[in-house]
C-alpha cells in the first residue's frame, strides 16, 4: 500500500461555516512494488507498468492502493 503523510492547514473568516483555502503538503510517500503489473502495448511495444498507474482504486492490488494519513490539521482565522 502507498501511505502518502498529509499536513493540512484550512484558512477561515471569523463565524464563517467552511475554510475557504485549503493548503495540503504531503510530508512523505511510501510504497512497496506492484503485486499485479499490467501489461501495456504502445507503438508495437509491450511493457509492464503498476496496476495503480493504470487501473482504477478498486482494481488496484494492495501495494498500489493509496492510504492517506493526516499528521496535523493545522485551523487559522484570518
Amino acid at each position: 500500500m502507498t501511505t502518502h503523510h498529509v499536513h493540512v492547514t484550512e484558512v477561515s473568516a471569523p463565524g464563517a461555516e467552511r475554510p475557504w483555502l485549503t493548503i495540503r503538503s504531503v510530508l512523505s510517500a511510501d510504497s512497496a512494488p506492484c503485486l499485479a503489473p499490467v501489461l501495456v502495448r504502445t507503438a508495437g511495444h509491450r511493457r509492464r507498468i503498476a496496476c495503480g498507474r493504470r487501473l482504477p482504486l478498486d482494481k488496484q492490488c494492495r501495494n498500489c492502493a493509496p492510504v492517506i494519513v493526516v499528521n496535523q490539521v493545522r485551523k487559522v482565522t484570518g
